[in-house]
């Protein structure tokens, strides 16, 4: 029996080191992280490029969704507005190349979320990415100009939210536009240590011979 409690917690060590936090990370869409709640101006994205910069964590987290309060550029007739996620690129968001995007038909006023779960969009810990919508759209800002704040118990952060005309250099800006983001635990394959593998084995061998005997 000893030695089965010995297997039992090794397993559940080597079981732990993959565990992290998971639902919504940031936000500053309410007090559930996924509101419409306190709208103030639009920012038409043809005109000013927006994009939402945010820290991750400690841990490696699997993207789930990232919402926002989006408007159509050519409503009443729907858009196929893009959202992407992109790295960073010396502080600034690399719009060029993209870690992952999604489409949606998008119309008047409304909360937009964009799924990711079934990408297996793995968001690496300690890691500045931004977070833009393309051309197309208009980007409701919050009318208290809050930043996104940590939700859940979360360790990420938001840094800042950039903004440039045209093709000019992307500066740092006060406004504050709709954003939340959510992840689930990112459950990647783990290596054991060598002892903890060894003592994984002798405690198997030694419990079939227990029984064996029996």
């Amino acid at each position: 029996m000893k030695l089965f409690r010995i297997f039992a917690i090794a397993a559940l060590a080597m079981l732990s080191s993959v565990s992290a936090q998971a639902g919504v990370q940031l936000s500053n869409m309410g007090s559930n992280g996924l509101t419409d709640t306190s709208l103030g101006t639009t920012t038409d994205q043809n005109q000013i490029r927006q994009a939402v910069g945010f820290t991750t964590g400690t841990n490696n987290l699997k993207l789930d969704s990232i919402s926002a309060v989006l408007f159509g550029a050519s409503f009443p007739s729907t858009a196929n507005v893009t959202l992407g996620l992109y790295a960073s690129a010396g502080g600034d968001p690399d719009l060029s190349s993209p870690i992952a995007t999604k489409i949606r038909a998008v119309g008047d006023r409304s909360v937009q979320t964009f799924d990711f779960s079934a990408d297996n969009v793995v968001l690496s810990a300690n890691t500045l990415y931004y977070v833009a919508v393309s051309t197309n759209a208009s980007w409701y800002e919050n009318g208290s100009e809050a930043d996104p704040a940590v939700q859940s118990g979360s360790d990420w952060s938001f840094t800042n939210v950039k903004r440039r005309l045209g093709s000019d250099p992307w500066t740092v800006s006060s406004r504050r536009p709709t954003f939340a983001i959510s992840s689930s635990d990112h459950t990647a394959p783990a290596v054991p240590e060598p002892a903890l593998t060894s003592l994984l084995c002798l405690s198997g061998i030694a419990l079939i011979r227990r029984r064996m005997k029996k």
